[in-house]
């Protein structure tokens, strides 16, 4: 785990257990890279939580008190109109476990997907990699699109796009 993950992450697990309530994180963007192994530096956390309501509250003001940036749901695949592949929580690699953090990051494919939803320069990048490091074929991220439950929406032609693009970027 890098310096700046393991800055987050201890913040995180020591306030756990100084409020005795174990979280469980799933952790997407920046964060997740240094688990893929391959670290990018980022200024936030961007995860899905489970938790008990009361902590959730309490863990919110302790990162805003401690200027820690985030973006944490007990819902990433609604963060968009677009939702992750169904099944992405039941697929999702444990990474790290204590009496009161579990750490988790979405499998490969499905992180892949959770780029393609906000779809900047970055995200592009960090997908392309992450297809070429756990060499993830095109069939594949075929056969994982085909779980993804797109709405009637003009959002869906625009993923769609994005998709298309990504599979031109690993030809």
């Amino acid at each position: 785990m890098h310096d700046y993950v393991k800055f987050y992450i201890e913040k995180i697990e020591n306030h756990a257990r100084v409020k005795k309530e174990p979280l469980e994180l799933l952790l997407i963007g920046g964060l997740a890279m240094s688990f893929y192994e391959m670290p990018r530096y980022t200024i936030d956390i961007d995860a899905e939580i489970k938790c008990s309501e009361k902590f959730f509250s309490e863990l919110i003001e302790f990162l805003k008190k401690e200027n820690i940036n985030f973006n944490i749901s007990e819902n990433i695949s609604g963060w968009g109109i677009i939702p992750l592949p169904a099944g992405y929580r039941e697929r999702a690699i444990t990474v790290y476990k204590s009496d009161f953090l579990i750490l988790k990051i979405l499998e490969p494919i499905d992180f892949v997907f959770s780029k393609l939803l906000r779809g900047t320069e970055e995200d592009f990048s960090d997908a392309t990699q992450v297809i070429k490091r756990y060499r993830i074929t095109k069939d594949s991220l075929i056969g994982r699109e085909a779980l993804i439950k797109y709405p009637k929406d003009t959002e869906t032609l625009f993923f769609k796009k994005k998709f298309q693009h990504l599979m031109e970027l690993i030809d």
